[in-house]
């Protein structure tokens, strides 16, 4: 099984803040951080290093052909991964500005007209080149259409089709139902309650309550977040999601299990028990390290 991620890529700039500003205020901030980022890019990159084996998970998304897209492809080829980009022409690469204030807590504005340039043609060939069995993971960054058509031919293909519909503005709940395996945080299981799917499993991740498994809505499995004394949540749910479908892959299954998600809390713990987003994440060290 091999994976595809078809997804966003965005530059991080992360600012340290006294307190999250509020309407209309100026606040002064401190540059922390310019990182790889995007929750498409995220995810390939926690799979990949955790799959350990260079060149299964093959990553595609859209960028401007800009400083800043020259940037993002300089350093997705220090991953174990296979980046396949669109660069576009008139179009600026997305960016994400993080602002993190005294407590940790984070509030992030992103850019999307580089993932939003992606065709549902392009997206469907994009499904195309992959072979039955393989894995296609997509977020909510694409257009709405482009998402459509790339689950639907997944399906068509016989692909195992993972959908973490964040942020939910970019995805119609109708395409839940065209996935395998949904993922969805508190805030984005209550936006689409009334639209999850009865056959899909759904992961639910609870933060540093941990994780739970639904299926036909009910509880199939359940693990409780890791003890750590977290310093920064950025990227912790990408994290897990990543590890625990590179745990699911490595047993060859088509569905999570409960100990693809304490592997994928264990990685999580490590994420967030240090600032950053790409460069908090395990390596492929020590993903190697993490007892499944």
């Amino acid at each position: 099984m091999r994976a595809i991620v078809l997804g966003n890529l965005a530059l991080d700039e992360t600012f340290a803040v006294d307190a999250l500003p509020a309407p209309g205020a100026s606040i002064a901030g401190r540059a922390m951080a310019t990182e790889l980022g995007g929750k498409g890019a995220n995810q390939a990159i926690v799979l990949a290093r955790a799959l350990g084996t260079a060149g299964q998970v093959r990553f595609v998304a859209a960028i401007g052909e800009d400083v800043r897209g020259a940037e993002l492809a300089r350093r997705l080829t220090a991953e174990p991964l296979v980046a396949d980009l669109f660069r576009r022409k008139g179009i600026a690469s997305d960016l994400s500005v993080i602002l993190r204030d005294a407590s940790g807590e984070n509030a992030i504005v992103t850019t999307q007209e580089a993932a939003h340039s992606i065709t549902p043609a392009e997206a469907t060939a994009v499904v195309d080149t992959a072979q039955a069995g393989d894995l296609l993971l997509m977020q909510g960054n694409l257009a709405p259409a482009a998402t459509g058509a790339a689950l639907r031919r997944a399906g068509e293909r016989g692909l195992f089709r993972v959908l973490n519909p964040s942020p939910v503005e970019g995805c119609d709940g109708r395409y839940l139902a065209l996935a395998d395996l949904v993922v969805l945080n508190a805030q984005e299981a209550r936006h689409f309650g009334p639209d999850l799917p009865a056959n899909a499993q759904v992961l639910r991740t609870l933060g540093a309550q941990g994780a739970e498994i639904w299926q036909g809505g009910e509880l199939v499995a359940a693990v409780a977040g890791q003890a750590v004394m977290a310093v920064d949540p950025t990227g912790a749910g990408d994290c897990f999601l990543g590890a625990a479908l590179a745990a699911m892959m490595r047993r060859g299954a088509r569905g999570l299990s409960a100990a693809d998600l304490a592997f994928a809390a264990r990685a999580a713990a490590i994420t967030v028990s240090r600032l950053g987003t790409q460069s908090a994440f395990p390596t492929a060290e020590e993903f190697a390290g993490i007892v499944p």
